[in-house]
């Protein structure tokens, strides 16, 4: 279903940011906030890939490929997948934003969202003590976008208990997270992440491979995995790599034919401070050409 394209970032000063978290997950500006900021930093080509759910990027637009006030918007999700080890996320691109298939699994995943931040509420409170009221919990989960740690993180900071997402991290979540893992398993498997991205129309990507977490082999082998199941790309790109990890996903993905693409993983100040759009952490990040771009057109 997909065109070669012609004219994305054919500007070669142009920068591309195919990882982006909106507020309808976990980052702290609206869609449009965030296209206004890839619109000062002349930004040309982004995604909001908000963490299992597509209400970010559907209140911008309904089109796969999209231009907007000059910037080229495709659509993506970022899916967490279930494993036994490590975190797995499945990327998504160029989906049908209507696709009922995906809506279905999305709705199921924000009915675990809700599920997983109450028992996180629950364990803070057994630990540590801390009570929300019932109008502030109701406050928190009566909301169409998914909820989690970081909205979690936001009220700890209003009551007082924290004086910021990564202060209320440290003291409380990381910790009662991993108390709660096994009830809070919230992801879908990753053969139906890939499937349903592909039932979608959309392109299957690895993100950032490292936190997987693997030793080299057992990660070919998983890799391999994926690419029986359909995965077309992998995150080449990201601002959690070294230069060394850029090199090496660089040539896993020529050894494997595999797309490449990439993003910051940004969040806003309140919530990743260190990374910045389309830049990364540090500079760390200014992506000019993905193949992965060349299956789209506007």
């Amino acid at each position: 279903m997909y065109n070669r394209m012609q004219d994305i970032n054919s500007d070669e000063e142009s920068l591309i940011d195919l990882h982006i978290h909106s507020n309808y997950s976990d980052g702290d500006r609206t869609p449009r906030q965030i296209l206004s900021l890839a619109k000062d930093i002349q930004a040309k080509t982004i995604s909001i890939t908000d963490h299992d759910t597509i209400y970010g990027i559907k209140s911008l637009t309904n089109k796969t490929v999209d231009i907007i006030d000059g910037i080229t918007v495709i659509s993506g999700v970022e899916l967490s997948a279930k494993v036994n080890h490590g975190r797995m996320h499945i990327l998504g691109y160029g989906i049908d934003l209507n696709s009922e298939v995906l809506i279905n699994a999305l709705d199921y995943l924000h009915e675990r969202s809700i599920s997983v931040v109450l028992t996180i509420l629950e364990q803070i409170k057994k630990d540590y003590g801390i009570v929300f009221t019932n109008s502030e919990i109701q406050e928190l989960i009566n909301t169409p976008r998914n909820i989690n740690r970081v909205d979690v993180a936001k009220k700890c900071i209003e009551k007082g208990y924290a004086s910021s997402v990564q202060d209320a991290f440290d003291k409380y979540l990381v910790d009662a997270f991993f108390k709660t893992k096994s009830k809070n398993d919230k992801g879908l498997p990753y053969p139906e992440c890939i499937s349903l991205i592909k039932d979608a129309g959309g392109i299957p990507v690895l993100a950032h491979p490292k936190t997987l977490e693997l030793e080299k082999d057992v990660f070919y082998r998983k890799l391999e995995e994926l690419i029986d199941l359909g995965l077309e790309g992998i995150e080449v790109y990201h601002s959690s790599y070294t230069n060394d990890e850029f090199q090496f996903y660089k040539e896993v993905a020529d050894k494997y034919h595999l797309l490449c693409s990439g993003g910051t993983d940004f969040h806003g100040e309140s919530v990743k401070p260190d990374i910045k759009l389309a830049t990364g952490k540090n500079n760390n990040v200014k992506i000019k050409r993905l193949s992965i771009l060349d299956r789209f057109v506007a």
